[in-house]
């Protein structure tokens, strides 16, 4: 702001003052928003975000729980096909007047055990259908495992999906490997032996079906949640 004086006429002086000023627009918050208070918006925000984070974390628990679930099935149904496959109590049968069982790989009579020989188609199906599906679910759960982990060099491969689809192929395997095994049974070894039943390493198989089954829908929810999550988190 310059300001110049000068002396007026008479020994008086004088002062006049040239003031030259800027015209500077003060900028000031406005005191509403499309109707609303600066305040109230802010509120409005704040509640949002802790809505969201709020649903983040309840997404997040009830994915891990689904993974847990799923490989809490998984393990109990690797445990049971394993079981299933190496015993030899798939069927149980009088022959000669003295209760004899059979499984996979060897049958059993008068307390002494031999090992199946003949090679029969539905026998051979039926023990590769069950290590394909002990093999597919023991891979379901190393993928299970690491779901629960964090890679960068794995965000595009979803893990939780790979376990679910593994689950399911193991469930897939094992149908198939009951299917004939029952089918044949039923059938052919049903006519032959006129006392017969099916066993406790056969009803293994088909619990293990329901528990790699149950394995599979658990984390394809778990898959699920992560697409909710992260669609959900920051862009």
């Amino acid at each position: 702001m310059p300001v110049s004086g000068k002396p007026a006429e008479g020994g008086v002086a004088r002062f006049s003052y040239e003031i030259k000023c800027s015209c500077v627009p003060l900028l000031l918050p406005p005191s509403s928003v499309g109707g609303q208070s600066v305040e109230a918006v802010m509120n409005n925000t704040k509640k949002e975000d802790v809505h969201k984070a709020l649903a983040t974390v309840i997404v997040s628990l009830m994915m891990y729980s689904f993974m847990g679930g799923g490989l809490f099935c998984a393990i109990v149904g690797n445990i049971l096909l394993v079981v299933s496959t190496a015993t030899d109590y798939w069927m149980q049968y009088r022959l000669s007047g003295s209760f004899a069982h059979q499984g996979l790989w060897r049958y059993c009579m008068s307390g002494k055990c031999y090992m199946q020989t003949d090679s029969i188609a539905y026998w051979n199906a039926t023990r590769a259908f069950m290590i394909l599906s002990a093999m597919s679910c023991f891979a379901g759960i190393i993928a299970g495992i690491l779901s629960f982990a964090h890679f960068s060099a794995f965000e595009r491969f979803n893990r939780s999906f790979a376990a679910g689809i593994m689950f399911f192929v193991s469930t897939l395997f094992v149908l198939l490997a009951m299917a004939i095994y029952t089918g044949v049974t039923v059938n052919f070894l049903g006519k032959r032996f006129g006392d017969w039943r099916f066993s406790w390493s056969y009803i293994l198989g088909w619990v293990a079906l329901l528990m790699t089954f149950f394995a599979g829908i658990f984390y394809m929810c778990a898959y699920r949640m992560h697409e909710c999550r992260r669609m959900a988190g920051p862009r």
